[in-house]
């Protein structure tokens, strides 16, 4: 990715961001999922965890990489009238590639089947219905980044966060028995698909630490003591309501360098970067205590790097497109775009590590 010249805005005129598209949102979108599922099955080669992940995921979808895009595959199944769950592909050019070994007739009706019994099971909030596609609220849980580690007690988190979820997926890999609560899954194979997607959204800082802003942009605790008034302390949703042109700062950390896409990694100098990205996720030490715990640990790790996510930004509301956004300005965009590639890698490399070493606790 070329470096800034001038400002974030001549960064998105040239088209590195990109307008949104249906999967903008998406932690690390399907390229960074699938580098962190490929450096993962690399890391598992001869072990019986890799045997193990073949069998599950069968001959359609075979390893980690291709397993890896499948949940935000899934966010492309419609409810439509009156009970019935249809997979409706994006369209050219949006459509993208890593969801076509999900669209044979078996694997479409698993992910028809997974969305349908993911739909509605959230609990309602305050006397009001969830929303349907429950399933999308598992990507993620909002941790202020004023917090130094995860807690259920804190705002944002709740029993169908990302750790909960991971927590229920590793236990339906264990016991080959179906959840058939919060989450919904079926057997192990559902459990793998999202556990080799999730774990990654587990290392995007913006999927688990998040800003809570005051109206006037002004960075605020939701769990400060005494709490803050009522009403005054407004979710960024992960940074999707913080604008930069067109696009927004969820975008931005969602975007995989291009040197870091799997495109670039299998020929010249990318064969290099590729190996160097291995050794780097090879040497990243154990994690300590029980694997029980490793998601809610990681997700204290996840907290503390989201906040390198927010210095030298100011939020504004003056030129934002919706009422609830709010202007993101940068004091030195160049530097900040640097700091964020640099943490880009290294929370994809450890996305792939704990990945292997999660699977490896499962299946020794």
């Amino acid at each position: 990715m070329s470096r800034l010249r001038k400002s974030w805005c001549c960064w998105l005129g040239l088209g590195l961001l990109g307008a949104a598209s249906p999967w903008a949102a998406w932690a690390w979108g399907h390229a960074g999922h699938q580098l962190i599922g490929s450096l993962a099955d690399e890391m598992l080669v001869g072990t019986t965890a890799a045997k193990q992940v073949s069998a599950v995921l069968g001959p359609a979808v075979q390893n980690l990489k291709t397993a890896a895009p499948w949940p935000d595959c899934v966010r492309d199944v419609v409810f439509k009238l009156p009970a019935s769950f249809i997979y409706v592909p994006a369209k050219p050019p949006f459509h993208s590639p890593a969801c076509v070994p999900f669209e044979g007739p078996t694997e479409r009706k698993r992910m028809q089947d997974y969305a349908q019994r993911n739909w509605h099971n959230c609990p309602d909030v305050n006397g009001h219905k969830a929303a349907g596609a429950c399933h999308r609220s598992y990507h993620f849980t909002d941790v202020a980044v004023q917090h130094d580690h995860y807690s259920r007690q804190f705002t944002g988190t709740s029993d169908h966060d990302i750790v909960a979820i991971l927590q229920v997926a590793v236990g339906v890999l264990r016991s080959g028995k179906p959840a058939t609560g919060l989450p919904s899954l079926r057997d192990r194979k559902d459990a793998l698909l999202l556990l080799a997607h999730l774990v990654g959204d587990l290392h995007q800082p913006l999927h688990v630490g998040a800003i809570y802003l005051q109206d006037d942009g002004t960075p605020a605790d939701p769990d400060a003591t005494p709490p803050p008034p009522p009403n005054q302390v407004l979710e960024t949703r992960g940074g999707n309501s913080l604008e930069i042109g067109t696009a927004n700062l969820h975008e931005a950390w969602d975007s995989v360098p291009s040197a870091l896409k799997l495109g670039s990694l299998t020929t010249g100098p990318g064969i290099q970067r590729r190996k160097a990205l291995l050794a780097e996720a090879r040497a990243l030490p154990a994690t300590a205590g029980a694997a029980d715990s490793w998601t809610e640990r990681w997700a204290s790790d996840t907290v503390k790097a989201s906040q390198a996510a927010f210095p030298g930004l100011r939020f504004t509301r003056k030129g934002a497109s919706r009422a609830d956004h709010w202007v993101v300005q940068f004091q030195d965009a160049t530097s900040y775009e640097q700091a964020r590639e640099a943490l880009q890698r290294r929370q994809l490399t450890q996305a792939a590590a704990h990945l292997a070493a999660l699977l490896r606790s499962v299946w020794p």
